[in-house]
């Protein structure tokens, strides 16, 4: 037994209906309730039952920013799991196997030589329950022990997890019961101390929803759409305790009209949806650009084109969503990386989208929205000043209040609806100050600037760039959005001879940030989740720098950074050859 190792790498593996989902939630509470940063990722097919569906937590002291690869322990319900996830396990692992689901072949217990812990879960369950269901309650007991886990610390999680007494009583049970049988059978692999508990636990669209609240969201309205859809649960959940509305709507048109007439009432307001229906949403966009109405959309991206792979994720919106609407107008791309950062820019695109009277898409994608990632616990109060908002002892009865008034800055106070003194007019066409329908050349153009002003002042206020790692390494990984997660781990693997630059901004680009990060690195590789490189194209469109390399996934599945390793020392290897090279599948490697 390894004493007080600082990490574990664990998966659940079944089908729909197992219960796969919840038991590795759990599993990420257990881990940090013990004080370990965690990371749970999912993966799941679009069926209600049947499929293959995994959960995997990875948890560490130090950091846990990403799934891995080798599994310390793997619970398996079904035997095409031991073909799917052979790479996973290693001559080390604990394999435990519920052995109600069906026999195992000759040539998977030959292939493991009488490694595999067959245990018959489901049995279990039902003989302390009454019922099949806690079999991944069992499968928890059996793991916290294999892990070296505190018992007691695991079964306050299970019992906060369930409102009935009872049952939150048959699932300790079962818990114990797992537990139990393991001992009897596995030595623990670790033993893991507890440390004090300082993070919460949150996935993509909590982080975001919990975000956006902070900054003061009063209005949401969303149709389901895969990976966004967990937004809308979590914001509906809370409605009852917070000032807020939620709507689900018809359809994605509905939605993004609904937000904004909320916003033009003068509330904070926010849709959300996925890449196809955003799509119906871009006419709407164009329109709230336009007429400088507030507005905060959620894009999470997962594999398309149409339908697509509707569970599986991607990062193949980006063109799209930088270009979305017709004509020109100010909007604002973020692109989050950690759960944390949805916290931070959700929050700071309701303030910005306010002061700035303008759209702001938050560009994510299935892989963060649906994983969990601890995070420290933000501040429970926070107090939201109105930004831009005409004030009445601005007005008078003169009827002067200009609603597009062209000033300085680009700027010009919104007054709401039925506020004395201050009408206006917002409609979709291009308009003068007052905002009256126009078509006078010059009109035009001192509109179509005065928004544009607004770039310029905004942008100091965007994220900027972030270097991860030393600032002398000899290879620079470039990547936005998710991939943070799992370049954060490759630097850590590989010390001191690469750092990544993380871009959570992608429009307006932040160029000066970018050129001066980039101004020393030697090699620059792009590490996106697209076939065309549309991060890649953006930033030599907007600095006139061309990466040296790239590396690119997109079937559907994130990056490992056991893969990006590997990829780095190919490129190593083959440094002095410009050849084409595909170094693992559909992870695929081009040189320049």
């Amino acid at each position: 037994m390894s004493q007080d190792k600082p990490s574990f790498n664990w998966k659940i593996t079944g089908q729909a209906g197992h219960g796969v989902m919840l038991a590795s939630m759990l599993m990420a509470k257990m881990a940090k309730r013990h004080g370990m940063q965690a990371f749970n990722y999912l993966e799941y097919p679009s069926l209600i039952k049947g499929g293959h569906q995994t959960g995997q937590v990875c948890a560490d002291f130090t950091c846990a920013s990403c799934q891995r690869k080798k599994l310390d322990v793997i619970v398996i319900y079904t035997q095409e799991s031991f073909a799917v996830h052979k790479q996973e396990i290693t001559d080390d692992t604990i394999i435990i196997y519920n052995s109600d689901f069906e026999e195992l072949s000759e040539e998977i217990k030959n292939i493991y030589q009488g490694r595999i812990q067959q245990m018959p879960l489901a049995s279990w369950a039902k003989e302390i329950t009454g019922t099949t269901l806690a079999a991944n309650t069992v499968s928890l007991g059996v793991s916290a022990l294999a892990i070296g886990l505190d018992p007691d610390i695991c079964k306050q999680v299970i019992g906060d997890a369930f409102d009935s007494q009872e049952i939150i009583d048959k699932n300790l049970a079962a818990f114990d019961r797992g537990y139990l049988e393991a001992s009897k059978v596995i030595d623990s692999k670790f033993s893991i101390t507890p440390q004090e508990d300082k993070n919460i636990l949150l996935n993509g669209n909590e982080a975001l929803g919990l975000g956006a609240l902070s900054g003061g969201l009063q209005f949401y309205s969303a149709y389901p759409m895969t990976p966004s859809t967990g937004l809308l649960h979590f914001l509906n959940e809370h409605k009852h305790k917070l000032p807020i509305v939620v709507k689900q709507v018809e359809d994605e048109i509905g939605a993004i009209h609904e937000a904004i007439g909320a916003s033009v009432a003068g509330a904070r307001a926010m849709t959300g949806s996925s890449g196809g229906g955003f799509a119906l949403m871009v006419e709407a966009l164009a329109f709230a650009g336009g007429a400088e109405i507030p507005l905060v959309i959620l894009e999470g991206q997962r594999t398309g084109p149409a339908t697509g792979a509707p569970t599986w994720t991607a990062q193949s919106d980006l063109s799209f969503v930088l270009t979305a609407g017709h004509g020109i107008f100010p909007k604002v791309v973020l692109t989050p990386g950690t759960v944390e950062e949805h916290f931070q820019l959700a929050q700071k695109a309701m303030y910005l989208a306010e002061k700035y009277q303008l759209p702001i898409v938050i560009l994510s994608d299935k892989y963060i929205l649906e994983s969990h990632q601890t995070m420290p616990a933000p501040d429970m109060v926070f107090i939201n000043e109105r930004q831009s908002m005409v004030d009445k002892s601005e007005l008078s009865a003169d009827e002067s209040y200009l609603r597009y008034l062209d000033t300085e800055s680009g700027i010009s106070k919104r007054s709401i609806p039925g506020q004395e003194f201050g009408l206006q007019l917002t409609n979709s066409y291009e308009h003068d100050q007052w905002g009256f329908a126009t078509e006078d050349a010059q009109t035009i153009e001192k509109s179509v600037n005065k928004r544009a002003r607004k770039m310029s002042l905004i942008l100091q206020e965007l994220p900027q760039p972030k270097l991860i790692g030393s600032d002398q390494a000899e290879i620079t990984l470039v990547g936005w959005g998710s991939t943070i997660n799992v370049l954060r781990e490759t630097v850590k693997a590989l010390d001191k001879k690469v750092n990544a630059i993380h871009l959570a901004c992608m429009h307006p680009f932040p160029v000066e940030s970018f050129k001066q990060l980039t101004s020393t690195s030697q090699k620059l590789i792009m590490v996106e989740g697209n076939v065309d490189g549309q991060g890649e194209a953006w930033i030599k469109q907007q600095t006139g720098i061309g990466m040296d390399d790239r590396i690119r996934r997109f079937d559907g599945r994130p990056f490992y950074a056991e893969d990006l390793v590997e990829s780095l020392t190919n490129l190593e290897k083959n440094s002095a050859n410009s050849e084409k090279k595909n170094l693992m599948g559909r992870l695929s490697f081009t040189g320049k």
